[in-house]
């Protein structure tokens, strides 16, 4: 990487996924992670052009066992013209492992298709569903029964939702069309203060399973945005500032 942090280690997405966009193994995430120089017990500042690859990366390291993951908010490009001074080539991973990653990871934020559905057969004091796609996927593709809209493209101006989502008493799983998707998701509402698990593999995941029931049309959102609040952030000038991930296990 030619313009990146001096040092920066190059992860890019594609090394996490399968060819058909699924998870690798997690025994080959973890040898992954060691080829970068990773034990777990950093702090993983993650930095990037675009929101969404961010997101992704930060949340698996976060699910893997990350001791603590930061994601500097704003393109790297912009950060970088106010810091000219950490400007620098960035490194790639190695051809061997070079460090053995011994972070634990955060199993209980993942769940699985098998799981999701058991839990949701249960009915009352099941989890609070929140779907990340766009509204119109989420209405005319179908969603996962009881799931509420909040798309990823709103979270950050939607207060009022965020608010209920911080407070709610049920456990928060939320997920997107896929894992890339799902994940990166996940990691936002966690960098917002929400403290929600993960369904990993996504809406396809769900709709691929023919035993599993699907609702189409609108089921309402979380709550409306709050317009006032948009208009703001709209007008405000950009700062950078740098998103914490809870601690928390």
């Amino acid at each position: 990487m030619r313009q990146s942090v001096a040092g920066g280690l190059c992860v890019s997405p594609r090394t996490l996924l399968t060819a058909r966009g699924r998870l690798a193994s997690w025994r080959n995430v973890r040898w992954f992670l060691g080829a970068l120089r990773l034990t777990g017990a950093e702090t993983a500042v993650v930095v990037g052009n675009r929101q969404l690859r961010e997101d992704f990366v930060a949340g698996m390291l976060y699910i893997a066992g990350q001791r603590r993951v930061e994601v500097v908010e704003g393109p790297l490009s912009a950060w970088l013209s106010h810091h000219p001074q950490a400007a620098g080539a960035g490194t790639t991973r190695g051809v061997f492992r070079e460090a053995i990653y011994t972070a634990w990871p955060r199993t209980r934020l993942v769940v699985l298709r098998p799981e999701l559905a058991a839990r949701l057969r249960r009915g009352r004091g099941g989890p609070r569903l929140v779907d990340g796609r766009s509204y119109k996927r989420y209405e005319r593709r179908g969603h996962i029964p009881t799931a509420r809209s909040l798309p990823m493209a709103d979270v950050t101006r939607d207060q009022g939702a965020l608010r209920s989502l911080i407070s709610v008493r049920r456990p928060v799983v939320a997920y997107g069309a896929g894992p890339y998707e799902s994940v990166a998701y996940f990691a936002r509402l966690r960098m917002l203060g929400v403290p929600a698990q993960v369904f990993i593999g996504g809406w396809q995941d769900w709709a691929q399973a023919r035993a599993m029931r699907t609702r189409r049309g609108p089921f309402g959102g979380l709550s409306a945005p709050d317009k006032a609040l948009a208009a703001a952030l709209a007008g405000a000038a950009l700062v950078v500032f740098v998103w914490r991930m809870t601690r928390r296990r």
